[in-house]
């Protein structure tokens, strides 16, 4: 039983002595304060680590870009509340490009066969001449690839010009102040111009992504013929009607607008998920080093594209819903329901309510994913894919279907994160890479691929910096120090690194993990 259970009795133990610390240094309302800053802070990283942790136990791959996932998504939560008309404008376009793929893909698979064909008979010693040459010749320029190439020159005619900086502008402390949507906006005549050139780049990439193998044709992986329709239909309708729209989501409540950027952040969130593993991490299983150094680049692209997109400079926190924005003081959180204040009552001092949300949050997506993993037919397949992945492809189960499905699992929770941080500390270019931190040193202080050891990481890494940032705005007073014990903003942001270098050197392989 202690072999079994002492990474579990060790951990609660650590996490008593840092609340037996915290409530020996002050009295009993400062260390519940401390205690739930460090609950806030953990359910935050928890959203992060979480994902970094289900990606590396199935797939083993180290994601450096999962930070911006967490950034992309506060930007789009933020939009979707605040400025609809950048979505508006913006995802019409996506998705005529995703349509135009779409049936590229489908249509394209002739085309993939015939190059199948002519690298074989390339291959064949037997063709000399000069119709050797033009078959070589035709095998080493692939003409789905010079598609390709005129696709993206397509794409980037299609994006010349767009409006983005105008777009953005919706508040008045942006660059040169707020620009009215009728400004910003450009007219219906070009940018159905646009649809035009980014639907023809769609269709002329479409072929990139329809493979053969063994010589049998295969489905190409994009959604149905229906879903493809409804893709393009879709996004002509949300452009004609871009005005009516913007009014409409404006019109509606702050609580259903809040919804809504959740609902957008996590969504965005698991596709571009879907997008990295099919196209960056896929061709690259098993190759560690290629899947950080693409992984790590492509977080500085993101970031670059961010501040492109939204500018430079950081926006003030969103707006809370109303839930949680009565300026009030409730005594419980029974009272609470009823007032819906923006603080309640905690052992004589008051604590923001929109924190206990996203401690709320945090422990329904642990006890939600852990459910998942743990008793459902997916958590199965997906436990059996890390043990052994080629004995579950054996027994008829599509693995890398799996694999996909769990990043965009793990990129959504990271966009999720992001959208409700956004109300908590704004939104900012360099929040991903902020956050990120924090999770890769939660996961490694957990057992790398370990989803309770990440769980434990996240709370002693929530309490430790709560406590680091008590001693530095008040300082502790220890039962045998007569001073009290305080410290710089230096030392509270470096305390979880110290916590993860005390943990490695016990246990390097960390506290839930296994020695290989």
């Amino acid at each position: 039983m202690w072999k079994r259970y002492r990474a579990t009795v060790v951990s609660f133990v650590i996490i008593l002595a840092l609340v037996g610390l915290m409530y020996a240094g002050s009295n009993a309302t400062r260390t519940a304060s401390v205690l739930l800053s460090g609950l806030t802070l953990a359910s935050l990283y928890f959203l992060l680590a979480a994902g970094l942790s289900l990606i590396f136990g199935l797939m083993d791959v180290l994601n450096f870009a999962h930070g911006v996932l967490f950034m992309i998504g506060a930007y789009l939560g933020y939009s979707t509340f605040g400025n609809p008309r950048l979505l508006l404008n913006t995802l019409p376009l996506l998705l005529v490009l995703a349509a135009g793929a779409a049936i590229g893909a489908l249509a394209g698979q002739p085309l993939r066969a015939w190059e199948a064909t002519v690298r074989r008979r390339a291959a064949d010693q037997s063709v000399r001449g000069a119709q050797g040459v033009l078959l070589a010749l035709v095998s080493r320029v692939s003409p789905s690839f010079l598609l390709a190439l005129l696709a993206v020159v397509l794409a980037i005619w299609g994006a010349r010009g767009f409006p983005l900086n105008r777009l953005v502008a919706f508040e008045g402390t942006a660059t040169g102040g707020a620009v009215p949507t009728v400004e910003a906006q450009e007219a219906l005549a070009l940018m159905f111009g646009r649809l035009a050139r980014m639907a023809a780049a769609g269709l002329l990439i479409g072929p990139i992504f329809a493979r053969r193998e063994e010589g049998r044709r295969v489905r190409a992986q994009w959604p149905p013929i229906v879903l493809i329709v409804v893709a393009a239909i879709g996004g002509v309708a949300m452009l004609l009607a871009r005005d009516p729209l913007e009014g409409f989501l404006l019109g509606l409540s702050v609580n259903v607008r809040f919804l809504l950027a959740l609902a957008v952040g996590a969504l965005s969130g698991g596709l571009l998920g879907v997008l990295i593993e099919t196209t960056l991490i896929r061709p690259f299983y098993g190759n560690v080093v290629t899947q950080i150094v693409l992984t790590l680049g492509l977080s500085f692209v993101g970031e670059e594209l961010v501040k492109a997109a939204w500018g430079r400079e950081g926006r003030p926190p969103m707006q809370m819903p109303t839930f949680f924005a009565q300026s009030c003081r409730s005594d419980n959180l029974i009272a609470w329901f009823s007032e819906q204040c923006s603080s309640v009552d905690v052992l004589g001092r008051a604590f923001p309510t929109y924190r206990l949300f996203i401690i709320a949050v945090g422990v329904f997506i642990l006890v939600g994913v852990g459910v998942l993993l743990r008793y459902s037919r997916l958590g199965m397949i997906i436990r059996a894919g890390v043990q052994d992945s080629h004995m579950v492809e054996a027994l008829g189960i599509n693995v890398r279907r799996v694999f996909t499905l769990v990043f965009a699992l793990g990129s959504a929770l990271a966009a999720l994160g992001g959208v409700i941080a956004a109300p908590f500390v704004g939104v900012y270019p360099g929040m991903g890479t902020a956050f990120q931190l924090q999770a890769f040193i939660a996961v490694v202080i957990g057992g790398m691929g370990s989803y309770p050891g990440t769980a434990v990481g996240v709370l002693l890494l929530g309490l430790a910096r709560a406590f680091g940032d008590a001693l530095v705005t008040g300082g502790v007073t220890l039962p045998w120090m007569e001073q009290a014990l305080n410290a710089s903003p230096a030392v509270a942001r470096a305390s979880t690194v110290l916590i993860m270098a005390i943990v490695l050197l016990v246990r390097p392989a960390g506290i839930f993990g296994r020695k290989e």
